[in-house]
């Protein structure tokens, strides 16, 4: 005769019964004690006396769950987690084994498989950590660790010290507080990579992102023009004390901070504060999203087999998108602190870079060992040696040079040697109705190219004329 085991409950359930049968209690005692209806009293009675004390055995006892993983399926969770997405967090990792893998398993189970296989999260708290720890040092005294066991034990040995770093509200409008700031990391390939990024402080959203080869300023004007036509102009910026945004302070420099640099003339060009911090958790929301995307960015950029900054930078494009939709918090403009969104044209006459150079005697101004002549609508334009002019470089690459009487003019390379021989080939005449080329931007008067502007830029950050040049940076 097979022996029935019984689980406390239902033998609680079992001896309750049999004393209502016995007549030790009445019906009403035992509905109170097992708080189940007269009804359902009757009816376990009825089991008492025809099936006995098998009949109180859930009918589940010893059977196979149909939701039950099999040992094969999570052994090739385990295989996928070590080998295609290693490195992967746990939630970034369900999040791949549902779209991409196809294996439907839920978080909480997939948490409890990896744990109980001494699986560990690159992202596990500390606590974690240290209860795994103590786990693996009970093992290890009652018998040998496995392989698995002894590299995860090596993984949570050194845990650091709990640190304290308080917490500050988020600002209360999107658009009131950017941080920026870029991470150097081997993000794709064999070579590490400089990812330039900027968050919104009330939203958590990315606001722009752009990879490159070093931490330059031509990579944080991509990241600003992301942001001026995506959103709009914020109101502050805040970013790393680095010469980029904050030079080195003059000791006859008549202002308290620092001076800033041609970031900084782009920001005064645009009204947004620039504000600089040498304290990486006075800006924590940068430095904790380039950890998650340390943790997100990287590894998909592996799946994906980027090798290149061109794919890594196309590959940006929908990852922040998916990513704002998962962790940020929509931008609303109705309560937005970004002002008015910024065209193409309007962006590049914005972010410029700037040099100041004199008319040379051959009436040509020299930039990095190449020599330009200055054109007006076509026509050369002859100006007095010695004439102090200022260069201008838009984000799009186009130059012009300005002067003090407001004039604009485009420069074009000066030619080693003529493009057409007029003695041996046939020059060809435009149309007359060709279509006039677009009109250069007029200098109002708080155009960034304005050199009177500008001048006044250095005065007040405490450089001279003189000294611009060492101040800006090369075009």
């Amino acid at each position: 005769m097979r022996k029935v085991v019984l689980t406390v409950k239902e033998d609680h359930k079992y001896q309750v019964i049999q004393q209502v049968v016995n007549e030790r209690k009445n019906r009403c005692r035992a509905s109170i004690e097992l708080n189940l209806s007269l009804r359902q009293i009757d009816r376990l009675i009825i089991k008492y006396r025809t099936k006995g004390k098998s009949s109180f055995v859930h009918g589940n006892t010893g059977k196979k769950p149909q939701n039950k993983i099999s040992t094969k399926q999570i052994n090739r969770i385990i295989k996928l987690y070590e080998t295609d997405y290693q490195g992967f967090n746990i939630s970034h990792f369900y999040e791949f084994l549902l779209s991409r893998e196809g294996i439907q398993v839920s978080e909480s189970t997939l948490r409890r498989i990896l744990r109980t296989h001494r699986v560990l999260s690159p992202k596990a708290h500390h606590n974690t950590k240290r209860q795994i720890r103590k786990e693996l040092k009970l093992k290890e005294q009652r018998q040998a660790l496995s392989k698995r066991d002894e590299k995860t034990l090596q993984v949570v040995e050194p845990v650091e010290a709990i640190k304290a770093h308080p917490s500050r509200a988020r600002k209360k409008f999107a658009g009131e507080l950017i941080q920026m700031d870029a991470s150097v990391e081997l993000w794709f390939g064999n070579t590490k990579t400089y990812l330039h990024a900027a968050i919104d402080d009330y939203s958590g959203a990315i606001v722009g992102a752009y990879f490159d080869t070093e931490e330059t300023l031509n990579a944080y004007y991509q990241v600003m023009a992301q942001i001026l036509t995506s959103f709009g102009i914020p109101y502050e910026i805040l970013t790393d004390r680095r010469t980029v945004f904050n030079s080195n302070k003059k000791a006859d420099s008549p202002t308290k901070e620092n001076p800033l640099t041609q970031f900084g003339y782009a920001c005064k060009s645009l009204g947004t504060k620039l504000s600089v911090t040498s304290i990486p958790q006075t800006k924590g929301r940068i430095e904790r999203l380039f950890e998650t995307l340390q943790s997100r960015l990287l590894n998909e950029l592996k799946l994906a087999n980027t090798t290149t900054i061109e794919q890594a930078n196309d590959f940006l494009n929908p990852f922040v998108k998916e990513f704002n939709q998962k962790f940020a918090l929509p931008i609303k403009i109705n309560t937005s602190g970004f002002d008015k969104q910024l065209t193409s044209s309007e962006i590049d006459q914005i972010l410029i870079t700037t040099r100041e150079r004199s008319i040379s005697s051959g009436h040509t101004v020299k930039l990095n060992n190449q020599e330009y002549q200055l054109f007006e609508s076509d026509k050369l334009v002859c100006l007095k040696p010695r004439t102090k002019v200022l260069i201008v470089k838009t984000l799009t690459g186009k130059l012009y040079a300005t002067t003090d009487a407001d004039q604009i003019f485009d420069l074009h390379p000066l030619a080693d040697h003529d493009l057409v021989s007029p003695a041996f080939e046939v020059i060809i005449e435009k149309p007359s109705n060709m279509a006039p080329k677009n009109k250069k931007p007029k200098a109002s008067m708080n155009h960034p190219w304005r050199r009177a502007n500008y001048r006044d830029y250095l005065r007040t950050i405490g450089y001279s004329e003189k000294g611009a040049n060492h101040m800006a940076y090369e075009i």
